[in-house]
């Protein structure tokens, strides 16, 4: 059973206020709450900012990979009627157990590797695409689709029609609000 009197002088302490601050990576300056340290957050909008820059090459790279894991199964017959097999009179047939992917062109561990790194830039790619058409100003989702298709930040600042400050502005609060929903646990330090 708690205490009343002890759960009440917790509550009315100062230095439980710091504690409970500091324990969530804040710190209390000057009658505001700031972070105390600064590099994990930076270092998330930086990568942020640079997959945005990389997501016209993530797009390519996906499809190179995607070529390159379907180029291995379709140069083995065994492999390509095993998976495709599901229709017709090879899906009656029965098929032998156990064929497994080692039989195909590149190693399995390189096959494995593809595919996680083309799951992983799927991945991205998508976050990316649903922020974009999430952003409710049509200036903001411009911007944004400008810096996907990798053009650079004059022309962009001229296609919109804004001065190169206030292009940064709008560029910093996409990347802070795309930071915020990719990398929400980082940030928070969890």
């Amino acid at each position: 059973m708690k205490d009343k009197r002890i759960e009440k002088v917790c509550e009315t302490c100062p230095e439980w206020d710091k504690y409970l601050i500091e324990s969530q990576g804040l710190l209390e300056w000057g009658g505001q709450l700031a972070f105390i340290n600064l590099e994990p957050a930076l270092e998330v909008v930086q990568k942020v900012e640079e997959e945005i820059k990389d997501y016209h090459w993530m797009v390519k790279e996906i499809d190179r990979l995607a070529n390159e894991i379907y180029n291995s199964i379709v140069s083995n017959p065994a492999i390509q009627q095993k998976l495709v097999a599901t229709y017709g009179d090879a899906a009656g047939m029965p098929s032998g157990k156990g064929l497994r992917l080692s039989t195909m062109t590149i190693p399995e561990e390189r096959y494995e590797k593809k595919l996680e790194r083309k799951k992983n830039l799927e991945n991205k790619v998508r976050q990316i695409n649903d922020f974009a058409i999430s952003l409710g100003d049509s200036k903001h989702r411009t911007v944004l689709e400008c810096m996907m298709d990798g053009m650079r930040m004059n022309s962009i600042a001229r296609h919109v029609g804004v001065s190169r400050q206030r292009l940064n502005e709008i560029k910093r609060d996409i990347v802070n609000r795309l930071a915020r929903e990719m990398y929400n646990d980082e940030l928070l330090g969890t």
